[in-house]
Formats: C-alpha cells, sequence, structure tokens
C-alpha cells in the first residue's frame, strides 16, 4: 500500500550523534533499510535545530543537516529526490524525499538565506518551534501574540515560491494568522486536542478550518499527543482516527510519525519498519478505502495538487 511519513528528524539525529550513515550502522529510526522494510513511498526529511542555541551554531546545523541530505540520503538509489515536482516513481519500492525546514527564527529578516533555502529544494517551512521568535508564536505561548509582520512578509514570499507553510508547533493567535495569509498550509505532526488536551494538538474548530483550506494533517505517533503519557497502542491511534471522521477531516489525514525526534513510542511501532502493521491492523476498524488515503494516497493527492506545474 502505497504509504508517506510527512515528518521526521533524521537529518537532526544524524547531525547530532555524529553518526552520519543512513546505511550500515545508522543511528537514526528512519534510514535505507526501515523505510525499504516499511514501504515508505513519501518521506519528509526536516531540517531542525534547538532555538537554544546561538544563531550562528543554529545556522551552522542546518548547513550540515543540508550537506547530510546531500551527500548521505539522496544519493541512495531507492531515494528519488525532485524538488517542486509531483510524485511520480520511477520504481513502486522507491521513497520520494522531501525536504522541509522545522522552525525558521534563525534566518528571520535574512533575505538571502530564505533564497539560499529555496536553492537547496526547501519546500516546506514552519516558523517557530514552540518558542515566540521574530515571525511568530509557538506553542508554548500565549495567545495575545501571533504572527509578526516580518512573519506576514515571510508568508508572502514563500506564496510566492510554491513553499508550503506547516503550521506545526504554532500558538493558536499564530494558527489563525498562518490560516489568513497563507496560500498553502499543512500541520505535518500534530493530533486532535479533544481527544488528547495538549498544546501541540489542534483544537475541533482549527481541525474544521484546515479542512476547509484544503490543507493536510499529519496524525504523529508521540504517545504524548496521542494520550499524554509515556506509552500508548494502536487504539489510542484510531481514537483520534474516529474523532476526525466525525470531524469529516479524514480525507486531509496521514501520517507525521516524528521518527527520531521523539524518545517514546507506541507499541510495537518504533521505526518506519512497522507501519505496515499499523496500517493492516486499522483495516480491520475502518473501511480499506479510507486506510488506503490515510496511508499515503491522501498526502499524495495533497502533494501533487500543490506543486507547479512541472
Amino acid at each position: 500500500m502505497f504509504t508517506a511519513d510527512i515528518h521526521c528528524d533524521a537529518l537532526w539525529k544524524m547531525s547530532e550523534t555524529g553518526n552520519h550513515s543512513f546505511t550500515e550502522n545508522a543511528h537514526t529510526l528512519v534510514n535505507k533499510y526501515s523505510l525499504e522494510r516499511g514501504n515508505i513511498n513519501v518521506q519528509n526529511f526536516a531540517l531542525f535545530t534547538p532555538p537554544r542555541q546561538s544563531i550562528q551554531k543554529q545556522r551552522q546545523q542546518i548547513q550540515e543537516e543540508v550537506h547530510l541530505f546531500e551527500n548521505k540520503i539522496i544519493v541512495e538509489d531507492t531515494i528519488e529526490w525532485k524538488p517542486y515536482q509531483r510524485i511520480s516513481l520511477t520504481s513502486p519500492a522507491n521513497t520520494h524525499a522531501i525536504l522541509s525546514l522545522e522552525g525558521a527564527g534563525m534566518f528571520a529578516n535574512d533575505w538571502k538565506s530564505w533564497e539560499w533555502l529555496k536553492s537547496k529544494g526547501v519546500e516546506i517551512i514552519s516558523l517557530t518551534w514552540n518558542e515566540k521568535n521574530d515571525l511568530a508564536a509557538g506553542s508554548s505561548q500565549p495567545n495575545q501574540y501571533g504572527l509578526t509582520e516580518a512573519g506576514k512578509e515571510m508568508i508572502q514570499w514563500m506564496n510566492a515560491n510554491d513553499i508550503i507553510v506547516d503550521a506545526s508547533h504554532l500558538n493558536e493567535k499564530s494558527f489563525w494568522d498562518v490560516l489568513d495569509w497563507a496560500d498553502q498550509v499543512l500541520v505535518t505532526h500534530s493530533n486532535v486536542k479533544s481527544i488528547c488536551n495538549h498544546p501541540r494538538n489542534l483544537s475541533d474548530d482549527q481541525i474544521k478550518a484546515l479542512a476547509h483550506k484544503k490543507g493536510f494533517l499529519g496524525l504523529t505517533l508521540y504517545p504524548l499527543f496521542l494520550n499524554g503519557t509515556e506509552s500508548a497502542t494502536y487504539a489510542d491511534i484510531a481514537r483520534h482516527l474516529e474523532r476526525l471522521d466525525q470531524l469529516g477531516a479524514l480525507r486531509i489525514t496521514g501520517f507525521g510519525s516524528d521518527f527520531d525526534g521523539i524518545d517514546t513510542y507506541v507499541d510495537g511501532l518504533s521505526g518506519p519498519e512497522h507501519l505496515p502493521h499499523l496500517i493492516s491492523w486499522l483495516t480491520h476498524f475502518f473501511d480499506r478505502h479510507i486506510i488506503k488515503g490515510i496511508s499515503g494516497h491522501h498526502f499524495k493527492e495533497y502533494w501533487n495538487a500543490s506543486r507547479p506545474n512541472k
């Protein structure tokens, strides 16, 4: 079954551990072999660096992660990278790679850096990572703060350059501002707040608005966002899907695992290679056509509609 995962932190993990292998002896959950075993046809690789570091160190780490993406990941024969193009794999066993930026505060007001990101094929950008920066306010911030004037300018630039805004990690005020300003919006890794009341999850109204905008939601596999604890089961994932069904939002839903960015896991689901088992389990509770969409076809349709006509 065609499968897409729209968020992982393998690049950050490779940079942090100093183990730059994507094949043998890889220290990442997401690697060449786990993608093959999981039949992952689309994988979004996020560039990430903790905002607590100096701006200079953040920029250096992002540059290193871009280097790793170019020299360790997309060089593999099973990885296809076609920036700003629709998903069209030469082999059903291959993986279409996407490059994104998670948290953009280190590049605020630096137009040269934004052009560099564009030149490197970054297609998705989130403005912040929980914190308040010069662009927007993150999920840990009060709702009196929202999108800044600089953030609005950046979104206008992103609109003009076919770059999609990732509304993950935003507080509610910034989320609603982004929906007003951005042409294209998705949320790569969040869940349903009415099922698990966590600041990183979306309210029912936010989910309905995202569906109305024809955006996309990647359901994350992090137990803390599924049930508020350090352990979870497939049943917890199903509860979120059931609520999304009630909200009329299953058609915009897929997976955004957050593998390599999380440290606790759903039972039996600690890497891409385990996704086929989850998908098979879900077919016992949902129509197979629905699960086919959630597995990857919903995202493929969303992505192909969002890309320039190339």
